[in-house]
């Protein structure tokens, strides 16, 4: 019997690939991540590990982190450990998703070629895990440090594809993907290419990690009247944003393309002026470069001061990506 995981990721891709003229983000890294992330999620953080430098892995994750490459990596942080533990360096992997929903939260990795099924299953025996027929279990003798052993009590491998997907509960392998959800596959087929780092977060989230609610009343006042200047911020029904290198791109999906049409003139309102919650200008930091809209989803393009503040980060403002 095939791990339940595994039967989800064929479905969901098969389900986006069957339109004709699928982008190569659709066809690449990024659908098949987003395929294993459960359907109930309500945030995934998709990491592109194929082109983080080779070498010495310590300077590479320093740079990664950096220049926000990174970011949104749970490996990246415990890469060290990681390597040690598992025996393998994080940088044989092709691609990283996290994913949090009400059932659990999951982290999934892609591998390359350069590493073999044998090299992956020798590292799960060796960082202490057992096997219990279709699954992996994190045995309690463990090295792995409590930000990884939390979210990787349970593995599931795809040999065939390259592919582990673990959990820190059973029950967070739900039925169903998130690209099953509206508007996900929707924000990831407006990216141009493969990020090196994407966040994809439902409505909730999206106002949560990019508004100015709970950041200080002085900079919710700043937040609400440079949205009353520039139009009514919405929530979209799934957003996403992403850091390729010099690229900065933020995409969001709505009810109507009308709405999109309205929310990208908005945004694009708040890509110039004072960075609400940040110092200087957007300016100083992001530069527009292109806004478009593609039926429901309203979308906007920057080049970016790579040695600037974090892009991906959750813990401040964004309100050009938020609302």
């Amino acid at each position: 019997m095939r791990p339940r995981s595994v039967m989800l990721v064929s479905a969901a891709l098969a389900a986006l690939l069957s339109g004709c003229g699928a982008s190569a983000v659709e066809r690449g890294s990024v659908a098949q991540a987003l395929a294993v992330a459960p359907g109930d999620a309500f945030e995934a953080s998709f990491t592109d590990w194929s082109r983080v430098n080779e070498g010495d892995l310590a300077s590479a994750v320093r740079e990664g982190l950096r220049d926000d490459s990174l970011t949104r990596s749970t490996i990246a942080p415990q890469s060290l450990v990681w390597e040690q533990v598992f025996g393998f360096s994080p940088q044989s992997l092709d691609w990283e998703l996290t994913a949090r929903s009400a059932s659990g939260a999951i982290l999934a990795f892609g591998w390359s070629s350069a590493l073999s099924d044998d090299e992956v299953q020798a590292g799960l025996e060796q960082a202490g895990y057992e096997r219990d027929g279709d699954r992996w279990e994190l045995g309690a003798d463990t090295a792995l440090p409590a930000s990884l052993s939390g979210v990787m009590a349970v593995v599931e491998l795809d040999p065939g594809r390259r592919m582990l997907v673990a959990a820190d509960t059973p029950e967070a392998f739900t039925e169903g993907s998130l690209l099953d959800r509206r508007g996900v596959a929707e924000v990831a087929g407006s990216l141009e290419g493969t990020p090196r780092s994407a966040l994809f977060q439902d409505g909730p989230a999206t106002c949560a990690s990019g508004g100015v609610s709970g950041r200080g009343t002085q900079v919710e006042e700043q937040g609400t009247e440079a949205a009353r200047r520039a139009g009514r911020l919405k929530e979209p029904v799934w957003s996403v944003r992403a850091v390729d290198g010099e690229r900065f791109f933020v995409a969001a999906a709505f009810d109507s393309p009308a709405t999109a049409t309205d929310q990208a003139r908005v945004r694009e309102r708040l890509a110039t002026g004072p960075f609400i919650g940040r110092a200087g200008l957007v300016e100083d930091v992001l530069r527009l470069t292109r806004v478009a809209t593609r039926e429901s989803v309203a979308m906007l393009a920057f080049t970016r001061e790579s040695t600037g503040p974090s892009m991906m980060s959750t813990t401040g403002p964004l309100l050009l990506a938020g609302c």
